[in-house]
């Protein structure tokens, strides 16, 4: 008896496609962040404001004011990059600044938007994967079996 297994909506070569574009806008936007994050400093901060931008995306996002020590005996607030983490006011949490630059300071959570290009990168990964071993082991054609 036959296989009556259907031939996958995507191919191969198609896949490698889809893999590639995401392999490029992955390494784009991990390499705008190379810079913070070969410098990042973490610190404890605590959260004293939060502002609610919305849900452009689907998902509400939110900007800590955050107040912490980048030096001993010096304590600033600025306000953090814009996060999918929900925070609240007086809550203590570990933040990353730019020694260079103490404006930019982002949540070191894994919902932050400037780890999207690390994720644009794993899915890239496992669609290589995938077409390697759709490639390797192609699905009967259907019409072999008439």
């Amino acid at each position: 008896m036959k296989s009556r297994r259907r031939r996958p909506f995507l191919r191969p070569r198609a896949l490698i496609a889809v893999a590639a574009v995401s392999l490029v806008a992955g390494t784009l936007g991990l390499s705008r962040d190379v810079g913070f994050i070969s410098r990042v400093q973490s610190v404890e901060a605590e959260v004293v404001g939060v502002e609610s931008l919305g849900s452009e995306e689907g998902f509400p996002l939110y900007r800590a004011t955050l107040r912490f020590s980048p030096t001993p005996g010096e304590t600033v607030e600025r306000a953090a990059a814009e996060t999918y983490r929900p925070t609240a006011v007086g809550e203590r949490l570990t933040a990353g600044f730019d020694p260079r630059n103490i404006d930019d300071i982002r949540l070191m959570d894994i919902r932050d938007r400037w780890l999207s290009p690390v994720w644009m990168l794993l899915f890239a990964v496992v669609t290589f994967g995938i077409a390697v071993y759709r490639w390797r082991n192609p699905a009967p054609d259907p019409l072999d079996d008439a």
